[in-house]
């Protein structure tokens, strides 16, 4: 008799280790490790989802002396396993390092889409449903403000909906999180319509890429490759760094590390921050390998996500790219693994398991005696403190091949613009470089991280500002639909014109977002062409390349944008960066918000003047003087590394110490602040001076979705042993907390406010 060790689906600490069942003779022949089943769990009818992770043999006589009877197994839902014992080994790993259960960890190894294996018979890979409004706006609104509409699911696809004229489910389902049978109820609500369409092409697969061949690298190009290449040819892990400016060809070297990796008979994955987002080093790859390439990213159909999977676990690619769960891919004789823009916060998750991309990476090329590069012009703190330590090799490319070299940046006081008369948003001196690169037919970028209209409505009479219900934010205006919504919540309300507070028609707005942006623009150059990209107008299918195709193909004037045009664009003829709303970043409440504001502005900056003509970046600014600014327009990381490594010696921040993160969440407040108090005190009795425990604090935004939050903090560096201690407190926290309020435990966070 085949006994099958399973662990359940469940997030329930208390539930997270194996079970025993039977598997079927009828079934013996299928059950495999790492393939996931249906059983029968607990007193319900209803069967679980889970994973077989042992099989073994027992005799009747050995079954029956267990003294309880044991269920047998369902369904065997998986075809093929893509979980075998050595990625058994990394869940738990990740269980325990970022405090999940196992079943999560192993969930980032499956391949996407339903669990059953029958899912696919049901998936027309040649058609796609378009999604469109089958009321007016106004009549939406209407119902919305009558409380007809009241779910916040389908206000947000019903919002949406109002931007775009159509949609694709595959678009819905992917790019806003929202299920089928949403879209089914609002369908049957008489909201909107479905439409059986052709699938678009998938750019990915059918762009006609023309093959090219390896570069003559430059002398910075060739040293790296030869090093690094050396190393491939060892066989040992290693970890590099490369620092490279912006447009120093970092790709060409990746290119051509991967031809080592080949021919030493190994494989390779490349990790990008955003599939979507860095279209043109994509191409660059299936241009040099073509068929040789997978791609996984959330903006294809599940199943052609599925059919890359199985093409990856059949063997038949050597390489695979994508964003960071592309980490998991189950890719064997992996001998190279490169991490483009390291510095992307992208590369940590943000829902359970919440792992850091980088330290998965590292784990698994020790395991596989693999190279792992990483690769940024504004590496990572702690990455180039590592560096810099001489614990991982440092390698820098200072130069941009031929004659392109790094742009002129400039800082513009827009206090001294107040004071001259001018009330703009957009400097006297930004206005003037936009008509010069109308006139010499160059083209802008305007980097704006705000969409929207304007971040918030206030009251000049009483202050009141326009907040959402649900959530501690204030909402940003739409001006295209008239709307106040929350980008938390997707809470949506009417502009308001009288202040519900003291019946004031005097409401004014607060900082602009990239609507406003783009319609100043519009004034001040009435003939120019403009196009903008950010969350609203990117979320459909290949929305941001196409927006890029026509920026450069069609030559349009100026492309106004969030961080979205930041990543990896290089577009020859763009010789200006405008850079606004620098000073929301440099005052984020949070210990990387330095490090995220040095990163965003300096590349975006970088992408002025990649070819042969010269670039000029303007940052508008109060701050003139501040030093993360100082070190952009100097062109100097080093500096600013140098202030920031300090700052984070001195408070105790990563690298010199980790922080463990323990959030609370619940609809009552008072309870939850009950709970980070009884957490709190469980923390800081014994082993005190082994860590460092600040008193329970709510965040900058205390209330989502109508759910209430309460942070802890651990100052401590982390071991064995003070992962053990962890544990324990949290078990015994687990035996006296209330069941309304979950708790979540973070390594690290990037984000802390």
């Amino acid at each position: 008799m085949i006994i099958a060790k399973i662990l359940i689906n469940t997030s329930v600490k208390s539930l997270n280790k194996v079970y025993d069942y039977i598997v079927p003779e009828l079934l013996e022949q299928e059950a495999e490790i790492g393939k996931r089943v249906l059983v029968s769990f607990g007193r319900g009818k209803n069967t679980e989802e889970g994973i077989i992770v042992k099989l073994v043999e027992e005799t009747k006589e050995e079954v029956d002396k267990r003294g309880y009877k044991l269920k047998e197994i369902s369904e065997i839902l998986d075809e093929v396993s893509y979980v075998d014992e050595e990625r058994l080994k990394l869940a738990k790993y990740i269980s325990y390092v970022y405090f999940c259960n196992v079943y999560d960890a192993l969930k980032l190894m499956f391949p996407p889409g339903t669990a059953s294996k029958n899912s696919s018979k049901n998936l027309n890979t040649k058609q796609d449903t378009r999604v469109m409004l089958a009321k007016s706006p106004d009549e939406i609104m209407m119902d919305i403000e009558n409380n007809i509409i009241k779910s916040a699911k389908h206000i947000q696809l019903l919002t949406f909906l109002m931007y775009n004229e159509y949609v694709l489910t595959s678009d819905v389902i992917d790019g806003l999180g929202i299920s089928r049978a949403v879209i089914n109820t609002v369908v049957k609500n008489g909201y909107i319509t479905l439409t059986k369409v052709d699938r678009e092409v998938d750019l990915l697969k059918d762009y006609n890429v023309e093959r090219t061949y390896a570069k003559d690298p430059t002398p910075e190009q060739r040293e790296v490759i030869n090093k690094i290449g050396s190393y491939i040819y060892d066989e040992k892990y290693r970890q590099c760094l490369i620092f490279g400016v912006t447009g120093s060809g970092k790709t060409e070297v990746y290119l051509q590390l991967i031809e080592k990796v080949l021919n030493q008979g190994k494989k390779a994955i490349v990790l990008v921050p955003e599939i979507s987002l860095t279209y043109q080093t994509v191409t660059r790859f299936l241009s040099r390998f073509g068929n040789n390439v997978a791609i996984l990213h959330s903006k294809m159909t599940i199943a052609k996500r599925k059919e890359e999977y199985k093409r990856i676990k059949q063997g038949k690619v050597d390489i695979v790219i994508g964003a960071r769960s592309a980490i998991f891919a189950p890719l064997d004789d992996l001998g190279l693994v490169i991490i483009d823009e390291e510095h992307d916060s992208s590369y940590y998750s943000q829902t359970t398991p919440k792992y850091s991309t980088k330290d998965i990476a590292a784990y698994i090329c020790k395991t596989k005696d693999a190279i792992l590069v990483l690769g940024s012009a504004t590496p990572e703190i702690s990455t180039y403190n590592k560096a810099k330590n001489g614990l991982i090799d440092l390698f820098y490319m200072k130069s941009r091949p031929g004659i392109a070299v790094l742009p002129k940046i400039e800082l513009i006081d827009m206090r001294q613009e107040r004071v001259l008369g001018n009330t703009s948003v957009l400097s006297t001196a930004l206005k003037e470089e936009i008509s010069k690169n109308i006139k010499n037919n160059e083209q802008t970028m305007i980097f704006l991280n705000k969409r929207g209209y304007t971040s918030y409505l206030t009251c000049k009479s009483c202050g009141y500002v326009f907040k959402c219900p649900n959530c501690d934010v204030s909402m940003t205006y739409h001006k295209t639909n008239n709307l106040l919504l929350c980008h938390y919540c997707s809470h949506v309300e009417r502009n308001i014109e009288i202040c519900p507070e003291c019946g004031s028609i005097d409401i004014s707005s607060g900082t602009i977002g990239t609507q406003k942006l783009e319609e100043e623009l519009r004034e001040v150059f009435p003939n120019i062409s403009i196009l903008r990209m950010d969350a609203d107008t990117t979320i459909a299918k290949d929305s941001h390349q196409k927006i890029l195709d026509k920026f450069k193909n069609e030559n349009i004037n100026v492309l106004v944008g969030t961080q979205m045009i930041s990543k990896g664009h290089d577009i020859a003829n763009v010789t200006l960066v405008g850079i606004l709303g620098v000073d929301a970043l440099l005052g984020l409440n949070d210990y990387t918000a330095s490090e995220k504001a040095f990163s965003n502005i300096y590349q975006v900056a970088g992408r002025a003047g990649r070819a042969k003509l010269p670039g000029r970046v303007l940052i508008q600014t109060n701050d003139t003087s501040n030093y993360i600014l100082n070190s952009i327009e100097e062109n100097d990381y080093e500096k600013f590394f140098e202030n920031e490594i300090e700052y984070r010696k001195t408070f105790g921040y990563p690298p010199f110490l980790d922080i463990v993160l323990f959030e609370l969440v619940g609809g009552d407040f008072k309870v939850v602040r009950e709970e980070a108090e009884k957490l709190y005190n469980i923390l800081i009795q014994k082993n005190a001076n082994e860590y460092r425990v600040f008193s329970p604090k709510s965040p900058y935004i205390q209330k989502l979705n109508n759910k209430y939050r309460v942070n802890i903090i651990m100052k401590t560096k982390l071991s064995t042993r003070i992962y053990n201690i962890i544990y324990e407190k949290i078990s015994v926290y687990n035996k006296y907390k209330k069941k309304n309020v979950s708790l979540t435990v973070s390594k690290n966070p990037t984000f802390i406010n």
